[in-house]
């Protein structure tokens, strides 16, 4: 039989019931931040199968202002944002941070 010693067992207990709180504890990063635009018919406010300006602008973007967005958006250049376009528009990649070690 080996002895273990106090300071491995309360650092393994620490160890333990740390790694559970964290496996059960809610995300907030994740619950709170969206990944990729949201759905068409969430933008669509009025469900007319396109989406103009001012619905864009009730929704929050995460970077630029909205119309430079919208004008990235609409491809075809008609004002509008068809659901084509929505899915077809692929968001630029968000700036790498520097990471200091």
């Amino acid at each position: 039989m080996f002895k273990l010693s106090s300071k491995v067992i309360i650092c393994s207990t620490l160890t333990l019931v740390s790694s559970l709180a964290y496996s059960y504890a809610p995300d907030q990063s994740q619950s709170n931040k969206r990944r990729g635009p949201p759905p068409f018919s969430q933008l669509d406010l009025n469900g007319d199968q396109a989406i103009t300006l001012e619905e864009f602008k009730q929704h929050p973007i995460p970077r630029g202002d909205h119309e430079t967005v919208f004008a990235n958006i609409d491809s075809n250049g008609d004002q509008q944002i068809s659901e084509q376009e929505h899915l077809a528009h692929k968001p630029p990649c968000p700036p790498k941070r520097n990471r200091q070690e």
